[in-house]
């Protein structure tokens, strides 16, 4: 669940260091999914990041400022693009 640090304000640090932590995390899993939960993606920087570091093609629903995405294990399938095409 991706909800902190906070970033309402100009000197927040936001959430992009821990959105792009998450995806890789998840990328690199031994194997199986990884759900990633992003909150506040009403926010410019979490709605950018969230769509190009965890790809809109794992996002697998959303519900209000709550987004979840869907990451495959990167390891089980050697080449596997960083988002799906």
């Amino acid at each position: 669940m991706v909800d902190a640090p906070t970033g309402y304000h100009d000197e927040a640090p936001g959430r992009m260091k821990a959105i792009y932590t998450a995806g890789l995390m998840a990328r690199n899993r031994e194997e199986g999914e990884t759900d990633v939960f992003v909150h506040d993606v009403n926010r410019v920087v979490e709605d950018e990041f969230s769509k190009v570091f965890l790809c809109e093609g794992y996002l697998s629903e959303e519900e209000g400022r709550l987004r979840r995405f869907t990451i495959p294990s990167h390891r089980t399938r050697y080449g596997r693009p960083f988002c799906p095409l």
